[in-house]
């Protein structure tokens, strides 16, 4: 009898452990064991968009940063450190898309209308309060002029701001070494907008950032 029972008690603890360590959708349960999704961040998503727009892949910096602050523009410059990154990203992906990749593109409702062009000078006021809060910041700086440039009544202040980082060697983004070649062009500097497209194309990994295949530099004369 003590043999029966201990083999009893040795299959009733097989069944007990196989049914413990089984999935639960195996079994026809309704629940599932598998583990749920983390949702990323704040932090993560606009770490993810700086990352996207360093990339070149300005739509998809746009889209990160709508899922976490899908009224980006109604933000305060300098009241939240993550949405004022949010922000210089939103307006450096609307800038190097010509003002294209914005909500409309990224399919998320916005108030208002906005063109291509009032998308450029949302993102240059933008870029101009983040200047303001934090001066005297090359890199901002830098930001600020490669917005400057695109509106053509800003062009001659951001040529006076991107050449003054460019003689002290503070620019550090190849964007607006792009943006001072372009300027320098359309001025007939053609010997400076060539000096800075190959600082541009020491700087950058991006193809197409620095000598724009429908917009090329005048050749020297």
């Amino acid at each position: 009898m003590k043999i029966i029972r201990s083999a009893v008690l040795a299959a009733a603890a097989l069944t007990a452990s196989l049914a413990l360590t089984a999935p639960a959708h195996a079994c026809g349960m309704s629940v599932r064991l598998d583990p749920t999704p983390q949702r990323p961040t704040p932090v993560q998503e606009i770490a993810r968009a700086e990352k996207a727009l360093e990339s070149g892949q300005n739509l998809a910096a746009v889209q990160a940063v709508l899922g976490t602050y899908p009224r980006i523009r109604s933000a305060t410059v300098g009241q939240n450190p993550l949405e004022t990154r949010a922000i210089r990203v939103f307006s450096l992906a609307l800038v190097r898309s010509e003002g294209k990749a914005d909500e409309k593109a990224a399919k998320v409702a916005v108030n208002g209308e906005w063109t291509a062009k009032s998308n450029l000078e949302w993102a240059a006021q933008s870029l101009r309060e983040i200047d303001q809060k934090r001066p005297n910041d090359p890199t901002v700086q830098a930001d600020l002029g490669e917005a400057l440039a695109k509106l053509p009544h800003t062009q001659d202040e951001a040529l006076k701001l991107l050449q003054g980082l460019a003689q002290k060697d503070l620019m550090g983004s190849p964007h607006a070494y792009a943006a001072l070649a372009k300027i320098r062009s359309e001025k007939g500097d053609a010997s400076g907008a060539e000096a800075a497209i190959k600082r541009c194309e020491e700087m950058s990994k991006t193809p197409g950032v620095c000598r724009p295949a429908n917009k090329p530099v005048a050749a020297k004369a």
